[in-house]
């Protein structure tokens, strides 16, 4: 009974309904706070309601106190948000600096109140380091150690068969053979591609450079520890799998196939890999220029001058095959199930999509060389990109943000034509000012970061629209109001990601050691089939395009077997359910169903959504690393990440009295009581292996502590008489 009791309230813990919605991990001291109050009106949650009294309060856990009260004022005069079918109230409490733990309750009905969260100046360091974390459990050819990964998530070296790969439409003949070893699983599936690993690490290198300080040493990664910062670590995992697909005339290949097994260490099949062209040479020109200038800087001159040959290379010959194409995965170029999707960027894909690639190549070969050459391109059609061809329209959108960066780093280029930054900055910024799609559309969202679609992959979009928010906040050409308002913006979409929406939910996976009360528990993976995957990931988010699968569709027109082939798989088509008709933000469901229920439209992560993420949250950390040229020292790293294997707890609960005792084996870093209706009425955290708190306060009755060690987390029923 007991047991049943706590696998009911861990199911009501995720179920439960958010009305007051919060940064679960908090806020800054001195950032901008706003909580956003909703009333479903429209979708899954319709039949529930809440409004707010007129006086919400900000309590100091603490000590029960109320540091802040204040009325919510109405979004848009009681209208309905359109994303999200909800009414909407926002509760300004930006004037709460002091570091603490606190909540939020409606005076009127201390029963509405939202979850706990902090206010301290490193609020988001330890998360920056669970999102680059997930980059180490998607190492390909790793053993995912213990120590490192978690006992939950350990693993053995997976895809060593990767160093003897076959070329896939050669792939009887033992002579194709070589090594493609590293890299990362691309998403939740087990394949690399060479284009959007370029992507991946110009991301990374892109935030490091930005804030280099913002970087630590101390992971929990097997490189952590050696006076460099473990982002680059894991750039250089990156990079020398992409040194691996360079062939010797510069070109660079295109995609590895590889096999899929759970956990990874046992897929045995072979690896295959796919015909170099023209858009993964320049992708990885200018991953492997950017890393060259990181490297030159650090003083890793040997490694700088490999990366630059290789960037060089990889230019050259795509310059000299601007044109050539790979298609994987297609039948008729006899490439049929070699890796999944699509890699090419096809010319009918995308208008100005192979321009830009070729554009981040060049200016990245600029900032490696200082050859205004490198510029000319961009310089003499500036118009190739939607925005200069198509002023006015929906050019300046969540789909172009890269573009959008572009434009940015031209601008601050002192070689480039005056002509057209002059021409950059009267479409480019002045767009960017007046766009109902960005600054326009600040005040139309109400959960306070406005995208213009939730289509596949709307977390990356929310992502990538607040590292551009946060980018013209540092426009030279921004007055100071608008920096100001700007950079505030940026963090409203990094508090979306953490639980300002209408789930009330942290849209990292497994983040309740680090803060979060309500986060993914599922998602699309070919490594994490239950509720309990590795920490960090960021799932794809609302879909509104998301729909039962066509064969589905089939079936439950005609009731017949033909649908999905056979009864079988039509019941699958029912098993769970899906978000089907709902508004466009609530488009969302943890699973982790394969075909025909196509969650991977909803939940897989990608590495290109992880690496928007940590570029936006890097902005937002307290800078505690070292600057570009510079090593840790052990002074430096007194803030180390503990393992994820902290020791097993051995926890002794005991009430006696107005108190609650806790001893544990090993340190306890947090304690969390719910009461029956799963209401959190205390939580504590630290580091210590015994704890006295005073639950004077609490009413008799039942209530469930939860303890966390490191990833260890034990759940215990205590009765208070």
């Amino acid at each position: 009974m007991v047991l049943l009791f706590i696998a009911l309230l861990a199911s009501a813990a995720f179920a439960q309904d958010v009305f007051i919605t919060v940064d679960q991990f908090g806020y800054r001291s001195d950032a901008k706070k706003v909580a956003v109050l909703r009333s479903p009106e429209l979708g899954y949650d319709a039949s529930l309601s809440y409004t707010p009294g007129s006086v919400m309060e900000v309590v100091d856990s603490a000590t029960a106190q109320v540091v802040f009260s204040g009325a919510p004022v109405a979004f848009q005069e009681g209208a309905v948000d359109t994303a999200s079918g909800d009414k909407i109230w926002w509760f300004d409490f930006s004037s709460v600096k002091t570091p603490g733990t606190y909540f939020i309750r409606d005076k009127a009905d201390n029963l509405k109140q939202s979850f706990y969260f902090r206010i301290r100046d490193d609020i988001y360091n330890d998360i920056l380091k669970a999102a680059m974390r997930m980059m180490f459990y998607q190492r390909v050819g790793m053993a995912k150690e213990e120590k490192y990964a978690g006992k939950a998530w350990a693993d053995g070296v997976n895809h060593a068969q990767d160093k003897a790969a076959r070329l896939f439409t050669d792939s009887t003949n033992a002579a194709t053979e070589r090594d493609v070893s590293g890299g990362w699983f691309d998403a939740g599936d087990f394949n690399k591609y060479t284009v959007w690993n370029g992507n991946y690490i110009e991301t990374l290198l892109r935030a490091y450079m930005d804030a280099p300080k913002a970087f630590t040493d101390d992971y929990n990664i097997p490189e952590s520890g050696n006076g460099i910062p473990d982002i680059l670590d894991e750039v250089k995992w990156g990079m020398d799998h992409l040194l691996r697909m360079q062939n010797s005339d510069g070109s660079v290949l295109s995609v590895v196939d590889e096999d899929h097994v759970s956990p990874p260490s046992a897929a045995t099949g072979r690896s295959y890999y796919g015909a170099p062209n023209a858009m993964s040479a320049y992708s990885a020109a200018k991953a492997f220029a950017l890393g060259s200038i990181v490297a030159d800087k650090r003083g890793n001159t040997e490694y700088a001058a490999t990366l630059k040959d290789a960037a060089q290379r990889a230019f050259k010959w795509a310059e000299a095959h601007p044109d050539s194409m790979f298609y994987n995965n297609k039948a008729e170029y006899g490439t049929k199930d070699l890796a999944a999707g699509q890699q090419e960027i096809d010319t009918n894909y995308t208008t100005g999509a192979r321009f830009a690639v070729k554009v981040a190549a060049d200016f990245a070969m600029y900032e490696l060389t200082g050859d205004a050459n490198y510029l000319k391109r961009f310089s003499a059609t500036p118009d190739s990109l939607p925005l200069m061809r198509q002023y006015g329209s929906w050019a300046l959108d969540q789909y172009r943000v890269a573009h959008s960066l572009l434009y940015l780093l031209y601008l601050g280029y002192k070689d480039a034509d005056a002509d057209v930054k002059s021409i950059v900055q009267e479409r480019f910024v002045a767009q960017f000012r007046q766009s109902k799609y960005f600054v326009s559309g600040l005040e139309h969202d109400g959960f306070r970061s406005y995208i213009r679609d939730y289509n596949w992959g709307s977390n990356s979009a929310k992502a990538s629209s607040g590292l551009l928010f946060g980018k013209m906040a540092a426009y030279e050409g921004a007055t100071s109001a608008e920096a100001g308002t700007w950079r505030d913006a940026a963090e409203e979409y990094l508090h979306y990601l953490h639980g300002v929406n209408p789930f009330g939910m942290v849209y990292l996976s497994n983040m309740g050691s680090y803060g979060a009360s309500k986060s993914v528990t599922k998602f699309y993976h070919g490594w994490f089939k239950d509720d309990n995957p590795a920490p960090g990931y960021v799932t794809g988010g609302a879909n509104s395009r998301y729909a039962w699968a066509d064969c589905c569709k089939q079936y439950d027109a005609d009731n017949s077997a033909k649908g999905c082939g056979s009864a079988n798989n039509n019941a699958l088509c029912y098993a769970v359910s899906i978000p089907v008709g709902e508004p466009h933000a609530k488009m969302y469901a943890n699973i982790n169903d394969g075909w025909p229920i196509d969650s991977w439209e909803l939940t897989e992560p990608s590495l290109g959504y992880q690496t928007a993420y940590i570029r936006l949250i890097s902005q937002f950390v307290k800078e505690k690393g070292v600057g570009i040229g510079e090593k840790f020292e052990p002074s430096d790293t007194t803030d180390a990440v503990k393992p994820v294997t902290a020791p097993a707890l051995n926890l002794n609960v005991a009430l006696t009295g107005n108190s609650l005792e806790a001893v544990s084996s090993g340190d306890i870093r947090e304690i969390r009581l719910f009461d029956v209706n799963n209401r959190e009425t205390l939580r504590w955290n630290g580091n210590a292996r015994r704890v006295s708190l005073d639950i004077s306060a609490l009413k008799p009755g039942v209530y469930v502590i939860r303890a966390v060690s490191g990833q260890k987390t034990l759940t215990r029923l205590v009765v208070k008489r």
